[in-house]
């Protein structure tokens, strides 16, 4: 359940964040859609009052275009010629902008104009056919010889209206300027949330490892405590047993001697994990460092660095470090041939990278976040403390240590740390 929980909660918060933002969309889409129809009753109000004044007179109608900021009103043939006007209207409009389905729907109650804005002046061009038959004069027209109407005929069928739209692109913006707003809030609440949901659970994952390392502090002193007294007595009656035993029985004593060496150096590697593991920083040079270590490996090892570079740290730490991922290295690869190679370089940070690389079994991927830990082993033999107790001293003088993959097969292990006592802590890496 604990490793579905990342994906079931941030699910959950897309769903939630998604179903909002298409609310906020839909609100605003339908915000405009109102105010586009509230565009068009309006235009059409002014049309009708304008028409209705205009029966009386002229004056009357100027009066009312004035009254709803209209400049001008016109009804025009269908090829766009204009017929009627009152005001400042063009003589002709182009009717491209009408689709063929609003021309043969023209007449129909459902019918809507088309409105466009001027954003230097302001103003608005609405066009859209009539809904209603204009009648013509007959006494205009001329019959033909055989009695019949000249064809074709434009009769007037498009009405054109100008009118101020500063109000109508005003609501317009403001709309569509909080519909913005809305959304960028929510996708910045819901990266909100998710940075905190994140970082909640990486401190809850850090405090049970602190809890657990305090456990198991409490628990390692004691048991060292406990182990190292009969240690010491196992010890003291071992050498007694060599003065008083012949010398050609005190072959029976290596096994146990050695037992006993190998618990007593286990007992020392948690001493070194619990105690101050910064230790007396010196200036250490990492090439002569490496030149006695690789002496105490009977299988080859490559050494190469650009150049002598020394850092800053406690000596018995630094060889501590090194010499555990150099064993790690040897014996990745059982009885073959491991092929272990150290590089040194730096970077322009101030940083020193070590890097113990090997052409052994790897690090499965289920192992991966556990290498770190305490106790944590892969070896027959191992204790699993050299790496916890390599990466305390490293944290400690300001650096980290990576394992990750080789290409072709095989582990890296990097070590960065700062050459000066002053130098910043690298940025951690996740394993690769």
């Amino acid at each position: 359940m604990d490793n579905k929980e990342p994906f079931i909660v941030i699910t959950s918060l897309a769903f939630a964040f998604l179903v909002l933002l298409a609310l906020v969309i839909f609100l605003t889409s339908a915000l405009l859609e109102r105010e586009q129809l509230r565009m068009q009753s309006e235009a059409e109000r002014a049309f009708n009052s304008v028409f209705l004044a205009l029966q009386d007179s002229t004056a009357k109608a100027l009066k009312t275009m004035q009254d709803e900021h209209v400049s001008g009103i016109g009804v025009y043939s269908s090829m766009g010629r204009k017929v009627l006007s009152l005001g400042n209207v063009p003589m002709t409009i182009p009717l491209e902008g009408f689709t063929n389905a609003e021309i043969s729907s023209k007449g129909s109650s459902g019918n809507s104009g088309t409105a466009t804005y001027n954003t230097q002046t302001g103003m608005i061009e609405y066009i859209r056919f009539s809904r209603l038959t204009i009648l013509l004069d007959t006494g205009e027209l001329t019959l033909t010889e055989n009695g019949l109407l000249p064809t074709p005929i434009d009769f007037p069928d498009v009405l054109y209206l100008h009118f101020d739209g500063k109000d109508y692109h005003h609501r317009k913006m403001v709309i569509m300027m909080i519909g913005i707003i809305s959304s960028m809030t929510l996708i910045g609440l819901f990266l909100l949330v998710l940075s905190i949901y994140r970082n909640n659970r990486r401190y809850r994952v850090t405090l049970a490892k602190q809890e657990s390392l305090v456990n198991l502090g409490q628990a390692a002193r004691t048991l060292t405590h406990e182990i190292k007294n009969p240690l010491s007595a196992i010890t003291i009656q071992l050498a007694l047993l060599k003065k008083t035993m012949p010398k050609e029985n005190t072959k029976d004593l290596l096994l146990i001697e050695q037992e006993v060496q190998r618990l007593t150096q286990l007992t020392n590697k948690v001493s070194d994990f619990l105690r101050n593991p910064l230790g007396t920083p010196v200036t250490v040079d990492l090439t002569e460092l490496f030149t006695s270590l690789i002496k105490t490996f009977d299988r080859p090892i490559r050494f190469s660095s650009e150049q002598r570079q020394q850092i800053v740290i406690d000596s018995d730490r630094a060889r501590s470090v090194f010499e555990n991922l150099l064993k790690n290295a040897v014996e990745s690869a059982g009885d073959g041939n491991p092929q272990v190679e150290v590089r040194i370089t730096n970077d322009k940070r101030g940083f020193v990278h070590v890097y113990v690389m090997d052409r052994g079994e790897g690090i499965r991927g289920s192992d991966a976040k556990k290498i770190f830990d305490p106790f944590f082993t892969t070896k027959i033999h191992g204790s699993g403390i050299g790496l916890s107790i390599s990466q305390q001293f490293v944290k400690a003088r300001g650096g980290h240590i990576r394992l990750y993959s080789r290409d072709g097969g095989g582990t890296v292990a990097e070590v960065i740390l700062p050459k000066s006592i002053h130098a910043l802590k690298p940025k951690e890496k996740e394993p690769s």
